[in-house]
């Protein structure tokens, strides 16, 4: 239920951005929703949850590119894998923090899809101004990543049932 939970919240802030995006034109400039929902949980969670939730979040966010099958899923997961692996050797915690493990993240993804694409067909299927939007793009997600830490965080906590053990003396 928990997965679902973030699964929805992850393709929401897809379906946000993307129309934001589409309305004001720049929608190369648009953080990437998925992305951050992906690295809050690898950075707090077990890596069968990030997992599961990134090639869910990946599926749903190739089929609304009309990517091919497999493509946003692999890249998404990838990026999680190396976010769960990485942080157990990075030392940090806070809303800058979690900004800049985003912004990271996001130029890495993009990077993936790009090496992906260029796998598997020769040529990237996209032009060079999308692929030059790469830092911009993480940069725009790092500062979404750093606004919305509070908000996740209150949603993790909500999420996340309280365990307290204690003796019982009756």
């Amino acid at each position: 239920m928990k997965n679902l939970a973030w699964v929805l919240l992850g393709w929401t802030g897809v379906v946000f951005w993307s129309s934001v995006g589409t309305r004001i034109g720049w929608y190369h400039l648009m953080p990437d929703a998925a992305v951050m929902t992906v690295v809050f949980l690898a950075l707090r969670r077990e890596p069968l949850l990030v997992t599961l939730t990134a090639l869910t979040l990946g599926y749903l966010v190739g089929r609304a590119a009309v990517a091919p099958i497999g493509l946003h899923e692999t890249a998404l997961v990838g990026c999680a894998i190396g976010v769960y692996l990485a942080s157990g050797a990075l030392t940090g915690s806070g809303a800058w923090f979690f900004g800049i493990v985003c912004g990271g993240a996001t130029m890495a993804y993009h990077l993936a899809l790009y090496g992906l694409l260029w796998g598997a067909r020769g040529e990237p299927a996209f032009s060079g101004l999308a692929t030059a939007m790469l830092v911009p793009s993480g940069l725009v997600t790092a500062l979404l990543g750093v606004v919305s830490y509070p908000v996740l965080n209150a949603l993790d906590r909500r999420l996340t049932a309280d365990r307290h053990e204690a003796l019982s003396w009756r």
